[in-house]
């Protein structure tokens, strides 16, 4: 495999990981701190999120001064330091930073991850690797919250040993990545124009988007106490089917797009609006993993669409600043969720919150898919009527 891109896909491997490892482990945390509010200690788990916008912000300016490659190792230093430190903090107080060095290391390598695919692939092979590296984030999220369960069942501090990884991606990244692109082309200033008005459209889409989606993450186990017959592997094994299914939507997405071009875009709003509807609705256990799959499958390739759009739409211009306020949509988006639907008014009589929340989800995901469906049925219409009368 070519160094860039197995460098690329060890760093995405660390974008998803540094939040969901933790999830599994916040009942054992306020365990070890019963003097400190359950909903404080939530914060291990939301604070990275807050740091990862603030500093993803952040490296879209520093790349107007240093290398990329210089950025990436300051952030893999703060993850790591923070990442193996956070689990033997005696004080809460000390944890919480050490998770906040992790969010602000997550938030240097994120936006720098997606401008070195721009950087160095074009065409389908970009494409290919947007897709990629989304899917090898989320299959780490399938896979570390199982193994934190595991490590940690005795005590939850070894499950920060996993962390370990990011020292190693570290000492690979300095070994294998070149230096930027764009920097060593002889003559050839590396440019900074203004992030266009495509960039910031990607951006308000991925706000609301993950707005709409983050309740799967949040209120699945309350879905699931609403169901009659619920299996134990379901109750497991859910959210990670709903990831499995966004790992699915990655590593397939240039195919998808490829072919199905203009259409992928309803045709993925589809798929995740019916997969909460069936969530919602179904009883049977085979139904709410299908549904489940389908979120996940469906919001996989919007996903890594609103990306692709975002590094396209700068043209030779550096996409780290673009890039960075398109992941800043998404994470504000991940932040406001739970305000979003804990206002929302409780509008049908006969169901429960998280039924009503999901099939909220589920209907605006398949209106907006129908309208993008209309607009360019009408589009097609009027392109092939123009074409006609010439």
């Amino acid at each position: 495999m070519d160094q860039k891109k197995a460098t690329i896909f060890a760093l995405s491997f660390l974008t998803i990981i540094s939040t969901d490892t933790v999830a599994p482990l916040v009942q054992q945390i306020c365990a070890s701190f019963p003097q400190v509010n359950p909903t404080l200690v939530k914060m291990t788990i939301t604070l990275p999120s807050l740091m990862t916008i603030f500093f993803g912000l952040i490296a879209g300016q520093l790349v107007k001064r240093f290398s990329k490659k210089t950025i990436l190792i300051f952030g893999l230093v703060l993850y790591s330091v923070g990442g193996i430190s956070a689990g033997w903090m005696s004080s809460f107080n000390m944890h919480l930073l050490m998770r906040a060095l992790v969010g602000a290391g997550t938030g240097l390598i994120s936006p720098v991850i997606t401008s070195l695919i721009a950087d160095y692939f074009e065409g389908k092979e970009r494409a290919d690797m947007v897709g990629y590296s989304f899917g090898v984030s989320h299959f780490a999220a399938v896979i570390t919250p199982a193994l934190a369960v595991y490590v940690g069942a005795q005590d939850w501090r070894t499950a920060f040993f996993i962390f370990l990884v990011v020292p190693l991606v570290l000492i690979f990244t300095m070994i294998f990545l070149p230096n930027d692109r764009r920097r060593s082309e002889p003559g050839k200033i590396r440019e900074k124009a203004p992030i266009p008005g495509r960039a910031i459209l990607c951006a308000i889409v991925a706000m609301f988007m993950m707005i709409l989606f983050f309740i799967v993450i949040t209120d699945l186990p309350y879905l699931l106490d609403t169901k009659m017959t619920v299996s134990p592997f379901l109750s497991m094994f859910g959210l990670s089917t709903c990831t499995l299914g966004a790992t699915i939507g990655g590593l397939a997405f240039s195919q998808v797009y490829l072919k199905l071009k203009k259409w992928a875009i309803p045709v993925s709003l589809f798929v995740s609006g019916t997969g909460y509807l069936l969530a919602a609705f179904g009883q049977a256990n085979v139904l709410i993993m299908i549904g489940l799959l389908s979120v996940g499958l469906g919001i996989g390739i919007l996903i890594s669409i609103a990306t692709l759009i975002t590094t396209n739409s700068v043209g030779e211009a550096d996409s780290t600043a673009a890039v960075a306020l398109t992941n800043a949509g998404f994470s504000i988006g991940i932040f406001l969720s739970p305000f979003f639907y804990a206002n929302l008014p409780h509008f049908v009589n006969g169901m429960e919150t998280a039924e009503v929340n999901f099939s909220l989800a589920g209907a605006v995901f398949t209106l907006v898919g129908m309208i993008a469906l209309m607009v360019l049925v009408l589009k097609s219409v009027r392109t092939r009527t123009l074409a006609q009368t010439k």
